[in-house]
């Protein structure tokens, strides 16, 4: 009987494409960030906001969007990032029914990299934060990049948690 080769599976396994994730790069102050493509509409230069009255402060405004009305928001205050000059790009994202912009100050790239390249952060317990109010909650993962580390947010958190009213 002949011997079968025992690294067939690990051959077979080398074969198999690895799932990518395919993000939008961008900058908020120093700091790069990602976000997944998917939940990203476009990318627009920055245009009039129109203020709110009565909103809370990292709600800027809206913008008229070829006829639809999208609220502007600030994620800078749930970063915990300074304000820093003027932005210079709308990032429009999809949340459920409802288009979302928030401001952004360079958007770079969408570039698709293997989800194997997303690292996990400390957790709060392991930073000694504990009472869910650092900005760590916002953030999913980090991405090594030749130019540095992105950090990916975690969208769905920050609009779960940031009010529009």
């Amino acid at each position: 009987m002949a011997e079968l080769d025992n690294d067939v599976t690990a051959d077979v396994l080398d074969m198999i494409p690895e799932e990518e994730l395919r993000i939008c790069l961008f900058s908020i102050g120093e700091d790069l960030y990602a976000i997944p493509v998917e939940m990203l509409t476009e990318i627009i230069v920055l245009q009039k906001i129109f203020p709110i009255p009565t909103t809370p402060p990292h709600v800027l405004g809206v913008i008229n969007l070829r006829g639809n009305i999208i609220p502007i928001v600030d994620i800078r205050p749930a970063l915990e990032l300074p304000f820093r000059g003027t932005p210079g790009q709308i990032a429009i994202i999809k949340r459920g029914s409802l288009n979302i912009g928030i401001i952004v100050d360079t958007v770079y790239e969408v570039v698709a990299v293997p989800e194997s390249s997303v690292l996990d952060l400390p957790s709060e317990s392991d930073t000694g934060t504990q009472d869910g109010k650092n900005r760590g909650r916002f953030l999913k993962g980090a991405i090594q990049r030749e130019s540095g580390v992105a950090t990916l947010l975690d969208i769905v958190q920050i609009f779960e948690e940031i009010k529009l009213t």
